[in-house]
């Protein structure tokens, strides 16, 4: 007869972990929502042909830097997945 597969309690790491992954991921959403706006707001200037060229390049650079806080965020959340998965 095989013994029951008995699960590893949870340590406080493990609940550190999640509760890292929890705020990431709540990070990364409103990182989301934010370069959703950003590229709306973009989009409506960009398609004004009387739109200042400034407010054009400044609706640009806030869509950029909102894509490239994404881009950290996730990167973060993959790096603590690795660990999760490699039981670090």
């Amino acid at each position: 007869m095989i013994p029951p597969r008995r699960h590893r309690p949870v340590n406080s790491l493990d609940r550190d972990l999640d509760t890292q992954m929890n705020d990431l991921e709540l990070e990364w959403r409103q990182a989301y929502e934010a370069s959703i706006a950003a590229r709306g707001a973009y989009q409506a200037l960009a398609a004004d042909p009387k739109a200042n060229a400034d407010l054009i390049d400044a609706a640009r650079e806030r869509l950029d830097r909102a894509e490239a806080l994404k881009a950290r965020i996730m990167a973060k959340i993959e790096r603590l997945e690795d660990r999760l998965l490699s039981g670090d």
